[in-house]
């Protein structure tokens, strides 16, 4: 029988569709599913269908994606994507794929990303790496601050309720300023980010939300948890941080100075955090970060156009893009970038590279010159290598604060 690929019609084929459960220990029970369908709506789950068995299944998120100048575009967040052990290598995954872009595409969605649950599996559909993404795990008696005078900012720990009227307004700040990071509804917070679901809560204990004030007004947040642990009458509690962010560097450093700063814990280990975070400078001695750096997000582009609209430039410099697409050819051809607009041309090419290098260097996490000399594009002229840097230069890394 046939493959035959389409779009969820209830919360019941959604929980069919979560294929990924099967590599993740999950169970697929009709209470996860509507959980998960707050926010994603099971017409944005494709499963794929053979000899009446789901095999499997690839969800999006239609959410805004910040980019370079502090502008958000429409973007399909890929998510919860697998097939059946006993179905691989048999073309679903590239049917899936299809489907989903073609939809994406169809609703006006101008970005497709991801995080990758293995790195090989989506350069071929056109997705090149597009942020870094940097952990940490720091001993507590390692954890003393340069300048450890508290600033004027006061901490205090709040409620859900309180958190939900409060965090998103300062995270939207603080996105407009780091590209990469993703738009959130309230529904986003409520499920997301601000619920304390066993399946949040991992091995660690309820969520602590902390808001940072300066004169009484709201200006950062964190949200962690702990982790419990004892031996030997010796703590072993591990201070397990979510996200913190902080609409000034002196915002961010208050939130960071109470989690470093809290009783009876043995670690701060945190995860998500930029490649150019201030705790590299902040601390006395940041070699005991033990930072570790991995892949980030995944990008690639459905309309060119739309998406460059929406970016922030570093110059009004012209250049002539030539672009390989063969999962998406509507984007195949030679590309004329200037003044914030991408029109088609026969112009002689500056750069030519397939998609996936165009998402690499989209949000600002690779440059071109990396880029040319890595083999991943090829310049017509060193002079040609510059001017494309001044073009998509950004002065902050890429980042996106959670794995979807």
């Amino acid at each position: 029988m046939s493959l035959v690929v389409r779009p969820c019609s209830s919360v019941e084929e959604l929980r069919d569709a979560l294929v990924i459960s099967h590599y993740f220990g999950g169970d697929n029970r009709l209470e996860d599913a509507q959980w998960v369908s707050t926010v994603l709506r099971p017409e944005r789950m494709h499963a794929a269908h053979q000899d009446g068995q789901v095999v499997g299944g690839a969800g999006a998120y239609g959410v805004p994606i910040w980019l370079p100048g502090g502008r958000a575009v429409a973007s399909t967040g890929v998510t919860v994507v697998g097939v059946l052990p006993t179905h691989r290598r048999q073309g679903v995954l590239t049917a899936m794929m299809r489907a989903q872009l073609d939809d994406a595409r169809a609703r006006g969605e101008a970005i497709a990303w991801l995080w990758a649950s293995e790195a090989t599996i989506y350069g071929r559909f056109g997705y090149g790496l597009a942020s870094l993404s940097a952990e940490i795990d720091l001993p507590s008696e390692r954890a003393a601050l340069r300048d450890p005078a508290p600033g004027p900012e006061r901490c205090r720990l709040v409620d859900h309720e309180q958190a939900l009227a409060t965090m998103p307004g300062l995270y939207d700040r603080v996105a407009a300023r780091h590209a990469g990071m993703v738009g959130r509804d309230r529904a986003w917070w409520e499920i997301r980010r601000l619920s304390d679901h066993p399946f949040r809560r991992g091995d660690a204990g309820p969520l602590h939300r902390l808001l940072v004030h300066r004169d009484g007004v709201p200006v950062g947040f964190a949200l962690y948890r702990v982790r419990r642990g004892l031996q030997h009458g010796i703590t072993q509690s591990v201070v397990k941080v979510v996200e913190v962010m902080g609409v000034d560097p002196a915002a961010e450093r208050a939130a960071w100075r109470h989690l470093l700063q809290l009783d009876w814990m043995a670690r701060i280990q945190a995860d998500c955090l930029p490649v150019d975070h201030p705790l590299l400078l902040w601390l006395a001695e940041p070699r005991y970060l033990g930072m570790r750096l991995a892949d980030g997000v995944w990008l690639r582009l459905l309309d060119l156009p739309a998406a460059a609209a929406a970016r922030g430039w570093g110059s009004d410099e012209a250049l002539v893009i030539e672009l390989s697409d063969p999962f998406c050819p509507w984007n195949q051809g030679r590309w004329r970038l200037e003044g914030g607009t991408v029109h088609g041309t026969d112009a002689a090419a500056d750069l030519r590279m397939p998609m996936d290098a165009l998402g690499s260097a989209w949000l600002g996490g690779f440059s071109w010159r990396r880029l040319v000399q890595a083999g991943r594009a090829h310049a017509a002229s060193e002079e040609a290598v510059d001017r494309a840097d001044r073009l998509f230069r950004t002065d902050r890394a890429p980042w996106c604060p959670e794995v979807f």
